[in-house]
């Protein structure tokens, strides 16, 4: 009987999990002695196996196999401690290293277009990446007595179950943006929130992490001459209203032009009247050009207002609040007293609080109270406009958001700010009634 020395992962890199088999013996490739070296990689994990049981789980390092790290295998077989008996065993190898750019796609399905009535089909693809987090269930649950277990295999178990949660988070977007098939493609990242937290739940009963799932295209399947003549279609109209907005923006922008430069002509003309007016450009000698141009120009007012500040300035001067000497206009200081003349800046009010209407007895009160003065009812402000509701809303009746800052449906916080809840997949944008 060969003596078996040293255990070690020697397959694939694309292996989940591997079988370790003896090279020089396959018929005894079941049978180990006490004493042989057990050699665990980074990143791995070595499973025993006896009798359709797991016995022990070994980490990453290098491990002796005996009494000491064996205490269940060798009190099941009764064997002296230090021996160097044979016993029976197999051993999994188990890779826990991330497993990347696993790909997936999706057999084309039909979705109705709401404005041309017809089914179009269309089709998407993608990647994912995961980590085996639990060997035990894993192997229990998931590869049971497969000698090996690869990618390829993985794929072939979680193919339908990507397939309906895709399929689902294309309907949920359609449904909750009003959007066509057509437009699917610029709404990858809330498809991507959609599917990927029941993808996750998924993977984890069978003891795997998903690191990232990713949705990198939705294509149309336009091999119906009918799907083609409604691609081109919403092709010529998507290019009708993009020249229509261009159209609009440049008739804004000449609008804009038009505007500064007749601004430009009348200040033009109102600098050449002012220039002829002390020759008579109005034709009396008075002045009547300059005068016309100011009226023109909207500056008679202000003008007016200006002369009859100065005159009422110069008429009634301003005086020291402490000696009554007159003072020149914009004076700080007095010139007989030296007194301040600058009163100090009034201070600043604050400002009032709003009122609340209260949501049970609908008197108003202020939004510094907790409880309304009225009826006693506690004051339940709303995190978006600051509305009194009731204290079992969900939804504020004022400005139809919802009173939490998380999930409208389960309340989770990361849903703050997203169109879909990462948690659950409901729309962020349409509260339930």
């Amino acid at each position: 009987m060969p003596i078996i020395n040293v255990l070690k992962y020697d397959g694939p890199n694309d292996e989940l999990v591997w079988k370790w088999s003896s090279d020089r013996n396959p018929k005894r490739t079941e049978e180990l002695r006490f004493g042989s070296q057990l050699v665990v990689n980074e990143s791995q994990e070595a499973v025993f196996y006896r009798g359709g049981k797991i016995l022990d789980v070994f980490g990453p390092g290098t491990h002796t196999l005996s009494a000491y790290n064996l205490p269940l295998l060798t009190d099941l077989l009764a064997l002296a401690t230090g021996g160097d008996s044979p016993f029976k065993a197999e051993v999994f190898f188990v890779n826990k290293a991330v497993s990347q750019d696993s790909k997936w796609g999706l057999i084309p399905f039909k979705v109705m277009e709401e404005k041309f009535r017809l089914p179009v089909p269309i089709a998407s693809r993608g990647s994912y990446s995961i980590r085996i987090s639990d060997s035990r269930k894993f192997l229990v649950d998931l590869v049971g007595v497969t000698k090996n277990y690869d990618q390829k295999s993985l794929r072939k178990v979680f193919r339908g179950v990507i397939n309906e949660q895709v399929r689902s988070a294309f309907g949920q977007v359609m449904k909750a943006l009003s959007l066509s098939p057509f437009e699917l493609e610029t709404e990858v990242m809330s498809l991507n929130q959609i599917a990927t937290p029941p993808i996750a739940r998924s993977m984890a009963d069978f003891g795997l992490e998903l690191l990232m799932f990713q949705i990198e295209a939705v294509s149309i399947v336009d091999e119906d001459p009918r799907v083609q003549q409604v691609l081109d279609s919403y092709h010529r109209l998507m290019k009708e209203d993009m020249e229509e907005r261009m159209r609009l923006k440049r008739r804004q922008e000449q609008l804009q032009t038009f505007t500064v430069e007749r601004s430009f002509d009348v200040s033009q003309a109102a600098a050449e009247s002012i220039g002829t007016a002390g020759t008579g450009g109005g034709g009396d000698g008075s002045g009547s050009g300059l005068l016309g141009t100011v009226l023109g120009l909207g500056m008679a007012m202000p003008l007016a207002g200006n002369l009859s500040g100065m005159v009422t300035q110069s008429m009634n001067p301003e005086k020291c609040t402490q000696c009554q000497a007159p003072m020149a206009p914009q004076s700080k200081f007095c010139g007989a007293c030296g007194n301040g003349t600058q009163s100090p800046p009034p201070a600043p009010s604050s400002p009032a609080a709003p009122s609340i209407a209260c949501d049970k007895c609908k008197a108003t009160f202020d939004a510094s109270c907790k409880f309304c003065p009225h009826c006693g009812d506690p004051y339940n402000p709303c995190p978006h406009c600051g509305a009194d509701q009731a204290q079992d809303v969900s939804v504020c009746f004022d400005c139809n958001k919802p009173m939490s800052t998380g999930c409208i449906s389960c309340g989770d916080p990361s849903a703050v700010g997203a169109k879909f809840c990462p948690n659950c997949g409901s729309s962020q944008t349409n509260p339930p009634s």
